[in-house]
């Protein structure tokens, strides 16, 4: 039985909503759903109240950074919630830790921009680059977001990139444990938190984030999209596809526009089609 409804993380205009639009075409309504925290209670709440009768009704969100290193197999994660002792599917999760991971993927680069694509294997050499750059502080991100206590956030980034995305200046792991000590001292304000316990998560990741690592190995999949774009700036500059943010809308617009099968251009949104269409709730 296929989802006719697919809710989705981020807002009506965001690049997930405007990209899933294009990768579920034909298939089902989609909707914005805001914050990806609490999608899973709305929609529990839909299917238990029967809000929708003749709908049915799922959610997407981001994967975001996890304890999980297992080789990425092109396929969106289930999503479970669980509910009087038993695990009700509500969705699903993206395999790679955001939207921007797919969208700065080389294969959608060349199909969204076509002869305004830069170079292939230069585009592919930038991406990798962005990549070292930001291992020390994607592992600083990751000891932070597993630190996280239940009931507050805990800040993972930090820095200013033009009020779109927090980016620092400055990666060395040096600043990384400075960046780390800053946020940890924030929230002990309101959490406990041990700095030293994030510190050693963070000592532990660093092998795992740098060259040869195996979150380096599929940094597509297990680094920040956005972090990953941010640090190609200077690349895209000079390619004159501008500043990274505007090289997003630049993807997004090619995928809206494109006369091709959008889904084709990456194995897990073809794989994202089938497991809406054979859904069973």
């Amino acid at each position: 039985m296929s989802v006719n409804i697919l809710y989705s993380e981020g807002g009506k205009n965001s690049p997930d909503i405007r990209v899933l639009l294009n990768i579920l075409s034909g298939i089902c309504t989609v909707r914005p759903a805001g914050s990806k925290y609490g999608i899973d209670r709305q929609i529990l709440f839909i299917k238990q109240e029967n809000l929708l009768p003749s709908s049915v009704v799922a959610a997407l969100k981001d994967r975001d950074f996890d304890s999980d290193e297992s080789p990425p197999v092109n396929s969106p994660r289930n999503w479970l919630a669980r509910v009087h002792n038993q695990n009700i599917q509500v969705g699903w999760s993206w395999e790679r830790k955001e939207i921007e991971n797919y969208l700065i993927d080389p294969e959608v680069v060349s199909h969204a921009l076509g002869s305004k694509a830069p170079p292939i294997e230069d585009y592919r050499a930038a991406l990798e680059e962005s990549a070292k750059t930001i291992a020390d502080y994607t592992a600083a991100r990751i000891a932070l977001s597993l630190s996280r206590q239940p009931l507050l956030p805990l800040n993972n980034c930090w820095g200013n990139m033009g009020g779109q995305h927090p980016f620092p200046d400055r990666l060395t792991e040096s600043d990384c444990r400075v960046g780390i000590t800053d946020v940890v001292r924030q929230y002990e304000q309101a959490q406990i938190i041990r700095e030293d316990d994030v510190l050693g998560s963070f000592e532990q990741l660093l092998s795992m984030c740098r060259v040869g690592g195996v979150r380096f190995q599929n940094f597509l999949t297990f680094f920040s999209g956005k972090d990953l774009l941010c640090g190609m700036r200077s690349a895209l500059i000079g390619w004159g596809l501008g500043e990274p943010f505007v090289f997003r809308e630049r993807i997004v617009k090619g995928i809206e526009n494109s006369t091709e099968n959008v889904s084709s251009w990456i194995p897990e949104w073809h794989q994202l089609r089938q497991v809406v269409q054979n859904f069973s709730p």
